[in-house]
């Protein structure tokens, strides 16, 4: 990846994050969890990145642990992260850029972020699709980073919501709802279930901004490398057998205290018939009798689907906006 340029009088030098046992080294992890943390902590005003969000985000397969590097001062302390993940079947290479609050964390953002451009442009040239594009999102208060990502020749694509409610909020019903006649909710970890669980979440999102065909094989490793990984908490609902919807919760944000909607769909033959309002409810009476002060999911704020409508109507309101930036690199 090479070296980052001397700044503000400090010598910086880039390293591969280590890997052991398919996961990230302890000690790095704990280093780029601090450095996101502290990051974040800068330009929200509280904590919404856990540590399990983190782990999750550097194991994945699609990360390119070759371009994934920590950014070391003199004496080989982490004051940066840029983490560069691809996927082929997007044609996207995905960008973050994290620096230590400091006053030349400026410079070094806009050094680290040509470094993964770099990385975006050799993901362009090995590529077997017509078209690739570069990626990073950010917390829309996060000007300094969005103006050099502009700089960069990046360009605002999509925002996208942080929705919440409080647990003790009067929308979320006394009782676990009821299901309706013919409708059943399947819990059950097994090859069957999980490929119907895949079918089902390729279909609902098919129209979505983003999408792309993911094979089996790569969308269950993204999906079940989370370390809080639950199988018990994968909800598929049926009508009169027939699989229509699901709901993925996660624990990626207990050490939060919240609960977490990773993933809801319905198929487009069974919408209108309250199913999504039907998974949402029961949802959050799971996580308010597990103690949770509040459920939170992300969606596309310019979603098609009338999936931001949906939320506020049980209940849920914008907790932070995200814009991601693209660059083209066809």
């Amino acid at each position: 990846m090479g070296v980052a340029r001397i700044l503000e009088g400090v010598n910086l030098s880039t390293r591969p994050l280590r890997y052991v046992d398919g996961g990230v080294h302890p000690d790095d992890l704990t280093e780029a969890t601090r450095l996101i943390l502290e990051c974040e902590a800068a330009v929200v005003p509280e904590p919404d990145t856990t540590a399990d969000d983190v782990a999750h985000m550097l194991s994945v397969s699609s990360v390119d642990r070759e371009r994934t590097v920590l950014v070391l001062d003199d004496d080989g302390a982490a004051v940066g992260l840029l983490r560069v993940e691809r996927d082929p079947f997007e044609g996207v290479t995905g960008l973050e850029v994290v620096t230590l609050p400091w006053p030349g964390s400026r410079e070094l953002r806009a050094e680290v972020l040509q470094l993964g451009l770099a990385a975006a442009r050799e993901h362009r040239a090995s590529a077997e699709s017509s078209t690739w594009k570069a990626r990073a999102g950010i917390v829309v208060d996060d000007t300094v980073f969005g103006e050099l990502l502009v700089e960069a020749g990046m360009a605002p694509a999509r925002r996208f919501y942080r929705m919440s409610i409080d647990a003790t909020s009067a929308a979320i019903p006394d009782e676990m709802p009821a299901l309706p006649d013919g409708v059943e909710i399947v819990v059950r970890d097994d090859e069957e279930t999980r490929r119907a669980i895949y079918e089902l979440d390729r279909e609902s999102f098919r129209e979505h901004w983003g999408w792309a065909d993911y094979p089996y094989a790569e969308w269950i490793e993204h999906m079940t490398a989370s370390p809080s990984f639950d199988p018990s908490d994968w909800w598929l609902l049926t009508v009169d057998g027939v699989p229509a919807g699901i709901c993925l919760l996660s624990e990626s944000r207990a050490e939060l205290g919240e609960g977490y909607i990773g993933v809801l769909g319905v198929l487009k033959d069974f919408r209108g018939r309250g199913l999504a309002q039907l998974l949402l409810r029961r949802a959050f009476v799971h996580y308010r009798d597990r103690g949770r002060s509040a459920i939170a999911l992300g969606v596309d704020a310019t979603n098609t689907t009338g999936a931001v409508a949906l939320y506020e109507k049980v209940g849920m309101r914008p907790a932070l906006v995200f814009e991601v930036y693209e660059h083209d690199l066809a």
